[in-house]
């Protein structure tokens, strides 16, 4: 990026400009050549470009070119350290605007010759849409000097301009800066570090100058690393960048000391405005495009070296996606069991085929609560257990029952229509009744079929998916199941086979993604076995198995296609009248949904081309398959014992959340229920 340095000149012959100096640089003022006899166009320039040698010090913009204009006065320095040769200015910005310089820096302010001619040629080089950098002064006034506040004034609307305040290394405005004023200057007045600056003199010398001499080159050099990064801005908009990124300093917003505030180079660098997918126009977040779900674990996933976004400014950025998904807070399985406040009382009642049970939950400050709830409820049931949720089932012939529920899952009306026990497991969840989310079940209606040899049971819902890590503002979004399940018993043997199909909203098995994804309308098959045997001498053996085939169609211009394959299973060994009579004992394996394999393709802008302003696109795929694996042990005893009911749980989690390297997860839980 080349520079123009309207100054003193500039040493040649030192190391620090071997490679830096452009070869229009000359002397305006004289015919002595670019060479610096006063110094002070040589450390202006050492802090924008000196080169990265590892010596002393390096400039900001160290591979930037500087285009030299010696405009010293080669009588020398006049009283007030005037030390330019004032006829030369406009030829030497007319020089800077005819060889290409994107940036000029003006470290003087109030010569005493400014003429008509100096404010032409800046009229010219705003017309070719150059940065000008102004210094602000050193004489600790509150404005920044006249020749810079007059530039504002007649072409600040061009937002070419910055006037450069000088601060100290701690960040304070340094004595001797002008202020930013309560004019229109202190929209353009931008601080950068005057005090110190490591620099190099006309003669090799390294040095650590004051002055908003200083400063000004620092902003310069800032200038230039913008404007090389990213070809496609216009000098306005490098301003505007440089401007809108600085640290607020002093008052609160622009202000009469710091103006818009402290130069802050790296923040100018970072993506600013909203971000989208390069060549598409969606709008794709930086940090959070959304969080995946328990069954996809500690999956990476792994889309080749990033997409391409462009921000505010159409500059060009390579985003991991990948570390843009968030990953689903950790499931706290005992608390949700047992995390309900206050106590609860149940009753049932029946008039011939129609029965109801009630629950009525008194919280802690003893204002009861009234729901009508079925008395076998499932983990995901009792974590509803503060809304209205209820059930009717009626037996419509000897052979056909019916179920309607209100805020209950439909895999609880089968469970209860076919007459089945589940043991009271706190942790190792029936693996059947989750498919990635939380199902927050409005209704759901079930019907059984007695065929004789086997029993049908059709079962469907309606409901909103819920993830733990959904934002509160976002809107749960909805999802329908249907089942069919048939069973049958053979001697001591009871066999089960299931179909469902589950179609969600905008979700992929829980997970959700921002609007750039456009995943929605997902599908998802299950077969569900189970098999219970009766070994005798209150001994029995229960296990069960789900494989998943979901579907995420190709939608919109960026997701093509996905497939994931799921399963979970679980084993279970219980006895009844284990050590007194009525008690249970019960233990389970289980292994929650999983994706096994799969993940869905994305078309992503991998490339990107200022020129043209086109990106390329390429396949790239998004695995969703997690490494580790959890595997749930919990035993579960029950036994009666006074008027109520004792229960005692203890667990232990593996690889939790399906998550390699997560520490395992145990604990035990002692629970009595009241009973009249």
């Amino acid at each position: 990026m080349k520079v123009a340095v309207v100054d003193t000149g500039i040493n040649p012959t030192l190391p620090e400009f071997a490679g830096r100096i452009d070869p229009a640089s000359q002397d305006v003022a004289a015919s002595r050549g670019i060479t610096d006899q006063q110094g002070h166009g040589s450390m202006v320039s050492g802090v924008i470009a000196a080169n990265r040698d590892g010596l002393y010090m390096q400039g900001v913009a160290y591979e930037a070119t500087i285009l030299s204009l010696n405009v010293g006065d080669p009588a020398g320095c006049k009283p007030g350290n005037d030390c330019f040769l004032d006829s030369a200015l406009p030829t030497a910005i007319d020089l800077a605007r005819t060889n290409g310089a994107k940036i000029i820096n003006m470290s003087f302010g109030d010569e005493e010759g400014m003429t008509p001619d100096i404010f032409g040629a800046i009229q010219r080089a705003v017309n070719a849409g150059i940065v000008i950098v102004m210094s602000a002064g050193n004489s600790g006034i509150a404005d920044p000097n006249s020749f810079a506040v007059k530039n504002i004034q007649d072409h600040g609307a061009s937002g070419l301009f910055i006037i450069a305040g000088a601060i100290d290394v701690g960040g304070n405005i340094s004595s001797f800066s002008n202020r930013a004023g309560s004019g229109v200057g202190a929209q353009y007045y931008l601080a950068a570090l005057g005090r110190g600056n490591a620099t190099v003199n006309q003669f090799g010398q390294h040095v650590t100058p004051n002055g908003t001499s200083f400063s000004a080159p620092t902003i310069v050099g800032a200038a230039a690393l913008v404007a090389g990064a990213f070809p496609n801005l216009t000098g306005a908009q490098i301003v505007d960048l440089l401007l809108k990124t600085a640290d607020d300093a002093g008052v609160p917003g622009t202000d009469a000391i710091f103006g818009r505030g402290i130069l802050n180079i790296g923040r100018a660098f970072q993506p600013q405005g909203t971000t989208t997918l390069a060549g598409t126009g969606m709008a794709v977040s930086i940090t959070d495009n959304g969080i995946t779900s328990g069954p996809m674990g500690d999956a990476s996933a792994k889309p080749g070296d990033g997409a391409v976004i462009l921000d505010g400014y159409s500059r060009a950025y390579a985003l991991d996606l990948a570390r843009t998904l968030r990953r689903m807070p950790q499931e706290q399985p005992l608390r949700e069991a047992i995390g309900g406040r206050g106590t609860y009382r149940t009753a049932a009642a029946a008039a011939g085929p129609i029965s109801v049970t009630l629950t009525v939950r008194n919280d802690l400050a003893g204002a009861p609560t009234v729901g009508i709830a079925q008395t076998l409820l499932d983990p995901d049931d009792r974590r509803r257990a503060r809304a209205i949720a209820g059930t009717v089932i009626s037996r419509l012939t000897p052979k056909t029952t019916a179920a309607f529920g209100f805020s209950h899952s439909g895999r609880t009306l089968q469970q209860q229509l076919a007459g089945a026990w589940e043991a009271g497991f706190l942790v190792a969840r029936d693996p059947m009744s989750r498919a990635g989310f939380h199902p927050d079940a409005n209704a759901s209606i079930g019907v059984r079929q007695d065929l004789g040899p086997v029993a049908l049971t059709v079962t469907g819902e309606r409901g909103k998916a819920y993830n733990p890590g959904f934002r509160p503002t976002v809107e749960l979004p909805g999802y329908a199941l249907g089942t069919v399940t048939l069973d049958r018993r053979l001697g001591r043997a009871r066999l089960s086979l299931g179909a469902s199909r589950l179609t969600e909203e905008a979700t992929l098995l829980g997970a959700r993604f921002s609007p750039a994804f456009s995943i929605g309308g997902t599908t998802t098959a299950f077969v569900d076995g189970a098999a219970s045997l009766d070994l005798g001498r209150g001994w029995s053996a229960f296990a069960s198995y789900r494989r998943g085939w979901t579907s995420v169609p190709g939608q919109g211009a960026l997701v093509r296609d996905g497939r994931l394959q799921t399963d979970a299973f679980a084993v279970d060994l219980a006895r009844r009248g284990m050590f007194a009579p009525g008690d249970s004992l019960s233990f389970r394996l289980m292994q929650p949904l999983r994706v096994a394999r799969g993940g869905f393709a994305l078309d992503l802008p991998v490339t990107y081309d200022y020129s043209t302003g086109t990106a390329r696109t390429a396949r790239r795929f998004f695995n969703l398959a997690p490494t580790g694996r959890e595997i749930d042990y919990e035993l579960a005893y029950g036994v009666r014992l006074g008027g109520g009911w004792l229960d005692l749980n203890a667990f232990l989690r593996r690889e939790p959340g399906h998550i390699e390297t997560m520490q395992d997860d145990f604990g035990a839980a002692l629970r009595f229920r009241l009973t009249r």
